[in-house]
């Protein structure tokens, strides 16, 4: 009975290894490894999906800056072998090219769109909002009535199971549409930096 008790003890602790060993195995071969951008390292790590808290790029480039999929693979599952043990939630960053942030006090431009599409005319509809997401659901230039049916659909016939607010709008039905637009212009200085991240998602 005693050895009979042994050998079950025992054969959970295989099953229970073999069980750590799969899961260290999926976890090793379904780590991430994604491109990211900004002017700044602090700006683009943050679009990491982990912690980024290790730099590997002096190992990289010790260890010959592999950038093809399948060396880059490699070098990254063994970084994160050494440094973070595949640990989920956490990551590490290689340095492509290091960015440059923008000084400019008002990095953008504003260009006034002409109206040369005669005199603008307006008509006033109605706008139905979907209240959690903020999305424009519908917009009816007809009357309230046709506005309360159109939304009314949206449940009977679309399956939407949301809140509206509906409001009052007023759009120009007639000439140009356009009043501005905005271009974001950084410093000629400003340059767009490139990190490779790797690690666990959590």
């Amino acid at each position: 009975m005693l050895l009979n008790v042994v050998s079950l003890h025992y054969n959970n602790e295989i099953i229970n290894v073999y069980e750590l060993m799969f899961k260290n195995i999926i976890i090793m071969t379904n780590f991430k490894t994604v491109e990211v951008k900004g002017f700044t390292k602090q700006e683009a790590l943050s679009n990491a999906p982990f912690q980024v808290i290790r730099d590997a790029t002096q190992a990289w480039k010790t260890a010959g800056k592999p950038i093809t999929n399948n060396a880059l693979k490699e070098f990254c599952a063994d970084y994160l072998s050494k440094h973070t043990k595949y640990a989920q939630g956490i990551g590490c960053s290689i340095t492509i090219e290091s960015g440059s942030a923008d000084t400019r006090e008002r990095p953008y431009t504003v260009v006034d769109i002409k109206n040369e599409k005669g005199k603008r005319k307006y008509k006033t509809g109605i706008q139905g909002i979907d209240t959690e997401t903020g999305e424009v659901l519908f917009t009816n230039f007809e009357n309230k009535t046709k506005a309360k049916e159109v939304a009314k659909e949206l449940y009977t016939k679309h399956g939407f199971k949301g809140n509206i607010h509906a409001s009052y709008v007023k759009a120009v039905v007639e000439g140009e549409t356009g009043a501005f637009d905005v271009t974001y212009t950084p410093s000629k200085s400003a340059k767009l930096g490139s990190y490779i991240c790797f690690g666990v998602e959590a």
